[in-house]
Parts: C-alpha cells; structure tokens; sequence
C-alpha cells in the first residue's frame, strides 16, 4: 500500500483517523499498531513475521542489555542483537547480489557456480533494521531506557508513516510523544497540509518529469546524445528529489495528525554551497544515523588525516550499499565520499571564491551526475552513457523523440526547479498580512489536492523511487 493510491486516500486512512479519535486514548497506540502491521501486511504478508521477529529481537536485547551486569556482557548481548538484525538485511537485500559476483569469479575462474533461488527484498527492511539498531545501540550508551512494553516498541519499528521508506526516527525522539502525546487542531491541519504538498510533489511533479528520463535511461544505447543525456540526468535529479522529499513530507503530515512530531529529513539541499553542506539538507536522517552510528565510533574526524579520509570512505561507500546491492549504489557512495574528501583538502576553500549561486550550481550538478547511478545498474551502459553527455550530433537527431517533449513536461520540469529551491517560501514572506497568507495558503492547499485527485484518477499505481531501497 502507498500513500498515493487510492485505498490509501480512501479508505485506509480515513478508517483509521475515524477509529484512533473515537477510542478511549488507552487503546491508541493498539490501533495504531494493528493498523501499520495490517499497512505492511497488505503487500507484504508473508514478511511481517520477519519484521516481527526483528522487533522481538531488539526488544529482548534492550531488556537484556539493562540487566547485564558488566560492561563486557553489555557489548556482547549488543554485539548479538545487531548481528541478528542485520543478519535479515544482509540476506534479503545482499545474498543475490553476492551470490551473483561470485557465479560471476567462478565462471571466471573455471569453478562451478551457486545455484540460487532469487531472494525478494522485503519493503522497508533498510529502515526498520536500521530503527532497531539505532534503539539497541541507544539503549546501551544510556541515551534511553529499555521500552518495557513490546507493543510499544512494536509501534515505534512499524508505525506505518515512516515504516517503508523513512524518514530513520529515532526511538529516542519518540520515547516520549509514544506514550504520552497531544494533538490539537493547529497540529492536525499542519499535518494535512504538509501530506497534501507531499502528495502534489510526487503526483503533479515527480511522476511526469520522470517520464523523460525514464523514456531516456531505456533507450538503446546509440540513441544517446548530449542534448537528451543531459535533459534526462537533470529531469532525473528533481524527480528522485521530489519524489522522496514528498514521502517525507507526507510522512511527517501524517505523524502529525496522530500527534507525532518527526524531525525534517530535507532542507533544500539544492541551495548548499558545498557537498558536504548537501548532506546536512539530504537524507538528513540517514546521514546523522552514519555520523552517530558509525562515523563517529569510527574515530570521526578526530584522528590524523588519513585515518579521517579513510572513514569517510567508508561512511560513503556504505551509504551508497544502503541504497542498493549494486556495484553502482557503491559507486554512488564512493563518488560523494571522494568529492568531500577533495572538499577538505582544499576544493571547498577554491568554491568560496565563486559567487553562492555559482556553487549552488556546483552541488546541484554534481549531484545530477551522479543520479545516473539511480538509474542504470549496468556499469558498461554507465559508462556509455558518461560518454553520451559529450556527444554531440546534429538537431534533427532529436525529433524522434520530441512527441514526449509537451509544453506540459517543459513547464513541469520549470516547476520542480522552482519548489527545489526556497521560492515559494520566499513569495509567502512578501505577504505581510498573516491572515491573508493563511487564506491563500488555504486556497492553495485544496487546489493542490483536486489536482493530485484528478492526476491520481488517470495513473492510480504510483510507487515511491525509496520503496526499492
């Protein structure tokens, strides 16, 4: 089930708005929490045990690190529960992946391969293993008590609005809105708010300034040139942005109408002057998970340069795994990682003599080079298509595919630059009158929603790019 379908709109969520507000507040969370296992187990069925029993797992570790008695057994019993939780990720998400490049050496090498069923990768599994962990480790470096309840815990792994694509809450900023929390009217309408931009991000943006790329990435390989190899990697920038900067924000709407309050997982990141400002706006909850989870433990950047340098690496070619068991989500991670290495050693200091829209610039194409790796998991194809960007050929070699090029995709794609970056909000300060701009953002709001309900009548499948990682 998606937030943008129409059992979704229609049916899941306002029975379950209907029957969170009409039972007693004792039984809440039980509501929310049947109703996120039956979101789950819409399409998932036959792994919501898995899920289940990757809660059970952190939830007995939690317990079992508080009683030990000694720091050693503490780091033991830690030591076991992240290897058990990311024992299911590992497998579901890598063993095809591994299996694959070792068929692949053998019949290199001349040694009989690994015949192998292919493994599905459950929804969500690179979220909610990453919850369970974030809430062991918390729980160990005292940052959080141990939840008693299991159904509690249970809530906080599965809650539907951040279940399969994020954004990564920690169980720590939760603790206390799961048991003791308070929706008032101003909250509630934020959250609406906040899910019907979301919902306008990926339907009325998103999914028609994909359909270029999409169109492009699936061409034969001759049929690239520059003019539609760069239309297609910036087209494709802005649609992976705004199609997980929606689910965040309706993510974070929808939190809101039950009372939750998430923190922000984008920020513009468009407008940061280096990449590694980019991450502090991008993926928030991903990238301060590594920091905190990783990076940091690692050593941070309180070691000598190299050993810095070599986290880093590390940091970002994990990061890249985390989207996907691909050599070119590896790739991805390498490529960022070798970009703020190259930041530090001299380059962020070379962008601060450039005018900040020039270095926006910077960021934004940067990043849209690398989207290719969002795109094509063939590395020969990637590289065929690097190639494509600088291959230029005569204007007519374009006609056949401008039927796709409407005055409607043309003026979408402007759009989406525009929301990518601060202008609506900059329009909104120019009003002075605070219950003029309520009034037209009101006004704003609807229309948003009457066109995503009209633009959902004619394409009623849309999945989220994130539902994949």
């Amino acid at each position: 089930m998606v937030f943008s379908s129409p059992i979704f709109l229609f049916w899941f969520l306002p029975l379950v708005l209907f029957v969170y507000y009409t039972v007693n507040k004792v039984y809440r969370n039980g509501v929310l929490l049947l109703f996120s296992l039956l979101f789950y187990g819409w399409g998932e069925v036959e792994m919501l045990t898995m899920m289940l029993v990757s809660t059970m797992t952190n939830y007995f570790i939690g317990i079992g690190i508080e009683k030990a008695q000694s720091s050693f057994y503490k780091k033991i019993i830690l030591g076991v529960g992240i290897t058990i939780t990311l024992s299911f990720l590992l497998y579901f998400k890598y063993a095809n992946f591994i299996v694959d490049n070792y068929n692949f050496a053998a019949h290199t090498l001349g040694v009989d391969p690994v015949f192998w069923n292919k493994v599905i990768l459950p929804l969500g599994i690179s979220f909610y293993t990453f919850h369970g962990i974030s809430y062991m480790i918390d729980v160990y470096r005292k940052h959080t008590a141990p939840q008693k309840n299991p159904l509690t815990l249970a809530l906080y792994i599965s809650f539907f609005p951040q279940l399969i694509a994020g954004p990564i809450v920690r169980y720590k900023d939760l603790e206390s809105q799961l048991t003791n929390r308070q929706v008032d009217l101003d909250l509630f309408v934020s959250g609406i708010k906040r899910f019907v931009i979301g919902l306008s991000k990926k339907l009325l943006v998103a999914n028609i300034v994909g359909r270029v790329p999409d169109m492009v990435f699936n061409m034969p390989e001759t049929d690239w040139n520059a003019y539609w190899s760069w239309l297609s990697i910036i087209a494709a920038t802005i649609q992976v942005y705004l199609d997980f900067s929606g689910y965040s924000d309706m993510a974070i709407g929808l939190a809101r109408m039950f009372g939750f309050k998430f923190q922000e997982n984008f920020i513009y990141p468009f407008i940061a002057q280096s990449m590694k400002e980019f991450w502090t706006r991008w993926h928030i909850s991903l990238s301060t998970w590594f920091r905190d989870y990783v990076y940091i433990p690692l050593g941070g950047s309180k070691k000598e340069a190299f050993r810095t340098y070599l986290n880093l690496c590390i940091i970002f070619l994990l990061t890249g795994f985390w989207h996907g068991a691909s050599w070119s989500y590896i790739l991805f991670g390498g490529f960022h990682g070798l970009l703020i290495i190259a930041e530090r050693l001299g380059l962020e200091k070379l962008l601060q003599v450039f005018h900040r829209g020039i270095r926006s610039l910077y960021v934004f194409f940067v990043t849209a080079f690398s989207i290719i790796f969002f795109s094509i998991d063939n590395l020969h194809q990637i590289k065929v298509f690097y190639k494509s960007l600088f291959h230029f050929v005569a204007p007519d070699a374009y006609n056949k595919l401008n039927i796709y090029l409407t005055n409607e995709w043309y003026i979408t794609l402007v759009i989406g630059i525009l929301i990518s970056i601060p202008t609506v909000e900059f329009l909104f300060n120019k009003i002075k009158n605070e219950k003029q701009k309520q009034i037209i953002e009101m006004i704003c709001v609807i229309v948003l929603f009457i066109l995503s309900l009209s633009e959902l009548a004619n394409t009623s499948y849309n999945p989220f790019i994130y539902f994949r990682f």
